[in-house]
């Protein structure tokens, strides 16, 4: 069990290594994730929630999706992410405004909101997410932090999408898998709301095939 445990560590350690020195060492314009805050993300969050809802973003980075939902009147946010210098630099970008997010610094799975969550959105994570347990750990963090009825919405490269993502491999869905995977978990019954298949152009020009999901959940059983 220890040595279970002392290869976690090592693993947890080395994850957030890789992604602290991704962001130390580059500018957004450097990374093949950085997209607009006119996002789909964005688009399908102002459709489908009140202002009112609570919204996490998983692997939040120095995403523009958070400020671009402050600006358009959302208040209960939380920010997630492994990298802390991500964190900090966003947090000193929006001066006051950070005042309205929850930051939290770390594993995801290490993460549980205070109170069950409205949507759980998540762009370029969960696809690194490459054998059973890492999945299933995933998983188990999404359903205990969604509330009954509550959202997820994923987005993953798709079948004809990149290989790798930041020098990792990633496990590539389409809509129907991503759906069946979403369920492959005790008392889990997410159903489809709505997916698309989306080109991402990345600062340096190339496109990167994404697969869209937003998934309602049916059934809760805590």
């Amino acid at each position: 069990m220890k040595d279970a445990q002392h290869q976690s560590h090592q693993s947890s350690h080395a994850i957030q290594h890789h992604w602290e020195s991704r962001y130390e060492q580059n500018g957004d314009h450097s990374l093949s994730w950085t997209e607009s805050a006119q996002s789909l993300s964005q688009q399908w969050i102002r459709e489908t929630l009140p202002r009112s809802s609570s919204i996490a973003d998983i692997g939040a980075g120095r995403s523009m999706l958070l400020p671009a939902l402050l600006d358009a009147g959302y208040r209960n946010l939380t920010h997630v992410e492994w990298s802390q210098c991500a964190s900090q630099a966003l947090q000193h970008q929006l001066k006051d405004q950070a005042s309205h997010i929850t930051w939290f610094v770390g594993d995801l799975n290490q993460w549980q909101p205070p109170a069950l969550i409205d949507l759980w959105h998540d762009r370029a994570v969960f696809h690194f997410q490459m054998d059973h347990t890492s999945i299933q750990q995933y998983l188990h963090s999404l359903h205990r932090a969604v509330r009954p009825d509550g959202y997820a919405l994923l987005a993953t490269f798709h079948l004809d999408g990149p290989e790798t993502c930041s020098g990792l491999p990633v496990q590539r869905y389409d809509a129907n898998s991503l759906v069946s995977t979403l369920n492959d978990s005790k008392d889990a019954n997410w159903k489809p709301v709505k997916s698309q298949i989306w080109t991402h152009r990345t600062p340096s020009g190339s496109e990167q095939i994404f697969q869209y999901l937003l998934a309602q959940q049916t059934s809760f059983d805590p």
